[in-house]
Order: structure tokens, then sequence, then C-alpha cells
């Protein structure tokens, strides 16, 4: 083979391998371009969700108009002061709220959690807020949670 295919075929086999090794770059759409970036949620709500069982149905109405609903898929205690729960919302394309309550060690109790869907770009994070006050803070997903991938 002549030395100038050989490079040309070289370098086919090299923009072949590493175009398959790159991710798309489709960019995913946003799942909640239309709520606000930030939304109030009472400690009442987020308690609520912890008396649920699983296999039922829960509506959590949160301010600034944001409605959760769905089907409680687990409700675990993992230790004596930690307690997780996984809603997924079918109405919002299989989107889970995944909340944990943690009991601190004054007895006071903190809550943790995520709204995350993995075919949207977006979703939101539960946050304390300086006066003490929960919110669902919109975050970018990718900037939150890792992707694995094989090469």
């Amino acid at each position: 083979m002549k030395k100038p295919a050989c490079y040309a075929l070289l370098l086919l086999t090299f923009f072949t391998v590493t175009g398959f090794s790159q991710n798309s770059n489709t960019p995913k759409p946003k799942q909640f371009n239309n709520f606000p970036a930030v939304i109030n949620c009472s400690q009442a709500v987020l308690s609520s969700i912890f008396n649920a069982s699983p296999g039922q149905n829960i509506n959590l109405s949160f301010s600034d108009n944001f409605l959760f609903s769905g089907n409680v898929t687990s409700n675990l205690i993992k230790y004596s002061n930690l307690q997780t729960a996984v809603v997924k919302s079918t109405a919002l394309n299989n989107t889970i709220f995944s909340v944990s309550k943690i009991i601190n060690k004054d007895k006071s109790v903190s809550y943790q959690g995520r709204i995350i869907n993995k075919n949207y770009f977006d979703g939101y994070e539960l946050k304390k807020n300086t006066a003490g006050n929960y919110q669902l803070i919109k975050i970018e997903k990718e900037n939150v949670i890792q992707v694995c991938s094989q090469l």
C-alpha cells in the first residue's frame, strides 16, 4: 500500500474511533422550564411524605403552584435517624422525587432531596435557606450528577 493511502486509512480510523467514543451532542430538553427557579416547601408537606406507604398515591402541593403527584415506590427507615422515601410521578414522565428525613443529634429534623429525571436536563434540589425554610432550587442535572460511561 502506498504511504499516502496508509496515512489516510490511519487518519480515517482515528476519526471513526474518536467519533464513536464521544457522547452525543444532542442536548436533553428542560422539563421544568415553565416553573420558577426557586419553589418554597413547607415542612408539613415534606413530613407527610414519610407517613405514606409504598404503593400509595400522594399529592404534594408546594407553593408557587407546583404540584408533585405520584406513587410512593419506597419508604425505608435505614437507620434510627435516617428515613428515605421515593415518589415516582407518571404525570411528569416518571420523574423521581427522592427525599430523606434526618433526625439530628439535638432531635431536630432536617430534609434533603432531589427531583430528577434521567431524560431531562434540569431538576430540583431541596435545600434549607438562611432563614431556615426549605426550598426546591432548580439545578442542571449534569452539574450535580456525574454520568458514568464505559470506554
